[in-house]
């Protein structure tokens, strides 16, 4: 059993529905980072047009810790967090470059135990923790950095 079917099923045993608009937004995010109207426009394609409903299914995803939200370039954008390696809900590394709006996820469980082990947290219990850096790289030129095999974040998440 894949991991989305597992989530689906300890859902189904609290007697919460997954609706076949859920599945199709978390089959949407997968392995994408997408603001609400990017998602709505995906699912127009598939014959789900209530943008409403979107939005009432993104917070129940959200509060169930399936998807979750993060402020990337100013924009509010949505991440599958169930069935993916990198990342829980609750602990979150995205790195994106300015120029291409390339986004990445970081897998390094040493930067959260650094931050939640920091003296200034003595005595409080993180429970989430997202981290976003944006930037552009050393060598930043437009035209270069547009090209993906020429982006630093496409490289790092090669290597990553």
């Amino acid at each position: 059993m894949d991991a989305k079917e597992k989530v689906f099923q300890d859902l189904r045993k609290h007697n919460v529905r997954i609706t076949k608009q859920r599945r199709a937004i978390i089959d949407v995010l997968d392995g994408k980072h997408l603001t609400i109207g990017e998602i709505h426009a995906e699912l127009k394609l598939r014959g789900f047009y209530n943008l409403g409903t979107v939005y009432n299914n993104i917070d129940f995803l959200i509060e169930n810790k399936i998807v979750t939200q993060i402020f990337i370039n100013g924009k509010k954008h949505y991440d599958l967090t169930i069935d993916e390696l990198s990342h829980t809900a609750d602990s979150h590394i995205h790195v994106t470059c300015k120029v291409n709006n390339n986004i990445i996820e970081i897998n390094d469980s040493s930067i959260f135990e650094l931050l939640k082990n920091h003296e200034i947290f003595t005595n409080f219990n993180i429970q989430k923790l997202q981290i976003v850096v944006e930037g552009t790289c050393i060598y930043f030129d437009t035209e270069h950095c547009k090209k993906d095999n020429a982006c630093f974040i496409a490289n790092l998440s090669k290597n990553n």
